[in-house]
């Protein structure tokens, strides 16, 4: 394998990493990330742990402050309403176009996901079963571009629910919520999908808010 092919193995592997990390909340609002101490950490040089770094600033999970490095980021809840506009702005027009598209074989895997998630206890099997949720449901509008921005979104909203919540928080509605989604496939009815993917996210909004820290 080509030694660059080597190091970009490395830095995504160093990125899922450190995504995880601001997931569970290792590092507060605000909080540095020490190039070299991570480095150390995992056993790699400092480039692929820079790299990471550049690539969860891109995601909006960091931010970098000139002469002293990267901090995870801080969002305010004028900001998390936002996301979550534009959340409901482009998943809602991707999923109005992948409902028609759906398939016997995509619906079931649609099912297949939705099963496994009903009986996730672990908070990271919850998000993670969520994140393949969606990802299925979206999947038959083949939208590359608009995914990207979904899993950019995504990404700077779920880490409040792996630091502060719990999947009891609101299990019985996500269930429902997630079942309801299933059935508007089933019948190729756009409209309600659409309807129900809206209250779902108004919802999520709703846990997000008040998991943020005090202003």
């Amino acid at each position: 394998m080509p030694a660059s092919s080597i190091a970009q193995t490395t830095s995504t592997a160093v990125t899922r990493l450190l995504r995880q990390s601001l997931d569970h909340g290792r590092w507060a609002s605000g909080e540095a990330l020490r190039q070299e101490e991570i480095a150390a950490e995992l056993g790699v040089s400092r480039v692929p742990v820079r790299e990471a770094l550049f690539q969860l600033q891109a995601e909006g999970l960091l931010r970098m402050v000139p002469n002293k490095g990267m901090y995870v980021r801080t969002v305010s809840a004028a900001e998390l309403r936002e996301l979550f506009r534009l959340r409901g702005l482009i998943e809602g027009d991707v999923l109005t176009q992948a409902v028609p598209l759906h398939t016997a074989a995509t619906i079931n895997r649609l099912e297949t996901i939705q099963a496994a998630l009903d009986k996730a206890a672990a908070v990271a099997d919850w998000i993670a079963g969520d994140r393949e949720f969606h990802e299925a449901l979206y999947a038959p509008a083949q939208r590359g571009e608009s995914m990207d921005i979904v899993r950019r979104l995504r990404f700077q909203v779920d880490r409040y629910y792996y630091a502060r919540m719990k999947p009891g928080t609101r299990a019985q509605g996500w269930h429902e919520e997630h079942h309801a989604l299933v059935r508007a496939v089933r019948r190729r009815d756009p409209k309600t999908a659409l309807k129900v993917l809206q209250a779902h996210l108004a919802e999520t909004e709703r846990s997000a808010l008040a998991a943020l820290p005090p202003a």
